[in-house]
């Protein structure tokens, strides 16, 4: 399977600050449910290895090894893994759709506002899971690349970051999902099923027709040209033409040194689907999107296995007849004329 665009290798850490031993940093980490979730910790040491120098030992702040003896989890990550500390910031408002990490279990999850129930208290989904949080368990997501931080953090300590205007226009980093929850036809108001049209509220400018630090998903092309599954990106930066630097989120390189980054055209970029209801259980012949290698493959389910959790799907991109569970299922949307559109139910 191959990745079109042009790869960029990651910087070499050499003698970073943050990096040395005894600096309070966050790791990256990957639970059971392959959500990315950043922990405190020390670093201790740097660990040298025949094929990767920049390998790095570090100790949790609040995750134990030894519950009993109180002795903190010892890890080693790789350094693209790692990152600073990010700083504080001032209090901000959020809004159903804000990319955010909510701290959970000793760690920060990254993941999506569902629902604001107040200005303090909002409905955040972790796995299948949807869990309430008040505003002060919740910070801006901001992705830490090449030494800096995106978006950067002077957007976010202007005076007037409390205008709403200003603040709807920088929220457009976070996620293109503000978009759909202010529009009349959005898909908090939407049902599956109904054929209705998902529009986006705030057209873009052609030049620049995504953000630095928005979540996307990139298409995966086959040597033959076809799409053969979505994969969630951040993008780096704009470049000329209508391209764009993205960092795959699920992608690692080769020598599995980080997080694969390359250079993409707009035509395989799209923003996230909307965040429509998803049926208690699914039914057979509905067209879904099933998580599968890191991306979302189109499919349409064959057979509703007993007790509806599971199912069989068949995968129209690569053949093949697979067995998913409810929570790595979607039902499938088409990115056409930069709308969102879902087909009517079968008969």
């Amino acid at each position: 399977m191959s990745h079109k665009g042009k790869a960029i290798d990651a910087s070499a850490t050499e003698d970073l600050e943050y990096l040395q031993p005894g600096s309070v940093v966050e790791v990256s980490h990957e639970n059971n449910d392959c959500l990315r979730v950043w922990y405190t910790a020390t670093i201790i040491e740097r660990r040298a290895t025949s094929t990767n120098d920049e390998r790095y030992v570090v100790q949790f702040t609040d995750v134990d090894q030894d519950r009993k003896s109180g002795t903190k989890l010892l890890l080693e990550y790789n350094s693209v893994d790692i990152r600073p500390l990010p700083p504080p910031l001032p209090p901000r408002k959020f809004k159903a759709g804000d990319i955010v990490e909510a701290y959970y279990q000793n760690g920060w999850y990254e993941g999506e506002i569902t629902l604001m129930l107040d200005n303090y208290n909002c409905m955040f989904q972790i796995s299948s899971r949807f869990l309430l949080f008040g505003v002060n368990q919740l910070r801006h997501h901001r992705t830490w690349f090449n030494g800096d931080w995106i978006p950067p953090l002077n957007l976010y300590v202007t005076k007037s970051i409390w205008d709403e205007d200003l603040t709807d226009r920088m929220m457009e980093i976070d996620s293109n999902q503000l978009e759909w929850e202010t529009d009349s036809g959005s898909a908090e108001t939407s049902t599956a099923g109904t054929g209705n049209m998902l529009e986006e509220s705030d057209q873009k400018t052609k030049e620049e027709e995504f953000s630095e630090g928005e979540r996307v998903e990139v298409a995966n092309i086959d040597e033959d040209g076809f799409n053969q599954a979505w994969l969630a990106a951040t993008i780096v930066k704009p470049v000329e033409n209508n391209r764009y630097i993205v960092r795959y989120e699920t992608l690692r390189t080769g020598k599995d040194t980080g997080f694969l980054v390359k250079e993409m055209d707009s035509l395989h970029i799209r923003p996230p689907p909307p965040d429509i209801p998803v049926p208690h259980q699914f039914k057979m012949f509905d067209n879904v999107d099933a998580l599968y290698k890191g991306g979302w493959w189109k499919g349409i389910i064959t057979r509703v296995l007993p007790r509806g959790s599971r199912y069989k799907v068949h995968l129209d991109n690569n053949g093949k007849v697979m067995e998913f569970k409810h929570s790595d299922l979607r039902l499938h949307l088409d990115w056409i004329d930069r709308k969102w559109t879902k087909a009517s139910p079968e008969v």
